[in-house]
């Protein structure tokens, strides 16, 4: 009858839209790159042709300043130094200091250091993964043409970035991020900052 007709139609829409919310609900949004941070990361590169120990360093970044600062320990011709790179991408400009045994030894190029800085807009959703027992959403790039395959992990919790993998298949080298501790707040001006005394003892290379 038409009475059970409408009945039914008003069924299935209501089971389509459940079933519509329930797709929504799986498929979170797109991720976005923090405008400022500080975190504690692991990065590893992995290259046929070279040598390449894993460092653990402290990245800042601030969108405003258009700055970033890696610190943390290097190696520089076979020893161990404590080291700080500040990227000022504003003039395009990087600055590298040696820190040991109250010696500094400050160098400035060209940027010539690639960070990541995501951009999300063909990323593909892959469903939840897990890192360290922490659930997190998997997102993944594929550029087939150039053999590029980007990754990325973000925590379901706070939407905040977890790993970032990047294989670049014909040159057979990849590179790893792994997030550790994450703040995502402005930074301090400072942190960008060099001593003047060191500075002034900058040398161009």
């Amino acid at each position: 009858s038409t009475g059970q007709n409408q009945t039914m139609q008003t069924l299935v829409l209501a089971i389509l839209a459940i079933l519509s919310i329930a797709v929504l609900a799986q498929s979170p949004t797109k991720p976005v790159w923090p405008t400022s941070f500080s975190a504690s990361v692991e990065h590893r590169r992995s290259s046929p042709f070279e040598r390449h120990e894993p460092r653990f360093v402290r990245w800042y970044y601030d969108s405003i300043k258009n700055k970033d600062k890696i610190s943390g320990i290097e190696e520089w011709h076979s020893e161990y130094y404590w080291s700080e790179r500040i990227f000022d991408h504003s003039i395009q400009r990087e600055w590298t200091i040696f820190y040991q045994q109250g010696t500094s030894a400050c160098f400035y190029r060209s940027i010539n250091t690639t960070l990541p800085k995501p951009n999300f807009a063909n990323v593909n959703y892959i469903g939840q993964s897990l890192i360290n027992y922490e659930p997190v959403y998997h997102w993944i790039e594929t550029d087939r043409t150039r053999g590029i395959t980007f990754q990325y992990f973000e925590t379901v919790k706070y939407r905040e970035p977890k790993r970032i993998e990047l294989s670049l298949d014909r040159e057979g080298t990849s590179e790893t991020w792994n997030f550790f501790e994450f703040d995502s707040c402005p930074q301090d001006p400072e942190i960008f900052d060099i001593p003047v005394v060191v500075r002034n003892t900058c040398n161009a290379y």
